[in-house]
């Protein structure tokens, strides 16, 4: 049951509704998104089937698909009067029976966005398209689109750069260079031809305003943006879930390693060698411990041996007061606090001293008495993706509520 607790945990710290059922499909758990959404108590839900709560009873086969196939199952459903795909997944129940566990993610504006594009302009029908052709991939969405709108109104799209790099349409050179020069939303004219470049992102689209169109480009261009960066934001978050809920399992097998550790201190060092795993961007790592007013460093990923059991006083941490307890931070300047340090030659030695070094750091809280400091640096001056940050951040609380219990 000890997984349920944690999957429970984890759900918690979602922002939409989850619940948690048993092999025949009746509710075990509910959160308080989910109790907003039916409009009961959890006592009125737990222990009832979905089909019961909302009188959908296709609900009960897609429950038995999931426990039997033991395979995610993704749909859409009306509650209330909103729109939500939902996503359902098999998990293992004490009992060696599956359940199912899932959340929904209200998509009510997108379904209301689907059914507008039907009704309006060609470029919001082909931003539908292209992000369903996109694959959760950022780059393909944009260019899908950009070559969709220019093969429908090549007079009208002219060209997509990329960090402004030509991707395609015209190759006007000369044009290329003005645009270039041109970081907002802005109208210019060209060998006698009106243009305007659209900045989202790190993208530029640039289009040909035609003369009767001028005194509404502005807007009806913003519009186009605007959509555009709605779509691209859909695509990021859904790639970040994605990712968060593929790593989950791995999360929750690196809090079981206590099972095979004798130590804290043991356990630290297991949970170190399998959390850089889950996050791509780390080049080298540490674990300190904070015991009394006394940080000891009790786990290190590629660094010498000179940095692990290293003691600083709890005084001269020149991390946490950037971080917090059970918190996840990207330090940026960590570097120049490091510099500033009274173990400034042993950070020097470590390579932490240098411009390009970014870590991020979590802070766990044990209880009262302790906490533990998890950095995972990156020397080439790249920034943690937010799955990243995410998978720390889950790690963070259960890390602390585990070793709070014990």
């Amino acid at each position: 049951m000890r997984y349920l607790y944690f999957l429970q945990q984890f759900f918690e710290k979602l922002p939409t509704p989850a619940f948690i059922k048993d092999n025949k499909g009746r509710y075990l758990w509910v959160n308080k998104e989910l109790e907003n959404v039916v409009g009961l108590p959890e006592e009125k839900v737990v222990g009832k089937k979905e089909s019961e709560i909302l009188g959908i009873e296709e609900i009960d086969e897609i429950d038995k698909k999931v426990m039997k196939n033991r395979r995610n199952q993704s749909h859409e459903l009306m509650i209330a009067g909103r729109h939500y795909n939902i996503q359902r997944m098999p998990i293992r129940l004490g009992t060696g029976g599956y359940g199912v566990a899932g959340f929904m993610y209200d998509i009510t504006e997108k379904v209301l966005e689907r059914t507008l594009y039907k009704l309006l302009s060609f470029v919001e029908q082909k931003i539908l398209e292209s992000l369903g052709e996109a694959e959760g991939d950022l780059d393909k969405f944009v260019t899908t689109f950009s070559r969709k709108f220019h093969a429908e109104y090549p007079h009208i799209a002219v060209v997509l750069l990329k960090d402004n790099e030509y991707l395609i349409g015209s190759k006007d050179y000369k044009l290329i260079e003005k645009v270039k020069q041109i970081d907002e939303v802005k109208t210019f004219t060209h060998e006698k031809q009106n243009y305007q470049v659209i900045p989202i992102e790190n993208f530029k689209f640039v289009v040909h305003v035609p003369e009767h169109y001028l005194s509404l480009a502005k807007a009806l261009f913003s519009f186009l943006g605007s959509q555009v960066l709605a779509a691209m934001k859909v695509i990021e978050n859904q790639r970040m879930y994605k990712d968060v809920i593929e790593k989950f399992d791995s999360i929750t097998k690196i809090i079981s390693l206590w099972n095979e550790s004798n130590t804290l201190e043991e356990y630290l060092e297991r949970i170190l060698g399998d959390l850089v795993k889950l996050v791509p961007e780390t080049q080298k790592a540490s674990i300190w411990l904070l015991e009394n007013d006394t940080y000891k460093c009790v786990a290190v990923y590629n660094y010498d041996d000179e940095v692990k059991n290293v003691l600083i006083k709890a005084s001269d941490d020149n991390y946490g007061p950037n971080i917090g307890e059970n918190k996840v931070v990207e330090l940026l300047d960590a570097y120049r606090l490091n510099l500033q340090s009274k173990q400034r030659e042993i950070w020097e030695r470590a390579g932490v001293t240098t411009p390009n070094f970014i870590p991020l750091v979590g802070s766990v809280k044990v209880r009262d008495k302790k906490v533990i400091i998890i950095s995972l640096d990156n020397f080439e001056g790249q920034r943690f993706s937010e799955t990243s940050k995410k998978v720390l951040q889950i790690l963070v609380e259960l890390l602390s509520a585990f070793l709070s219990g014990k």
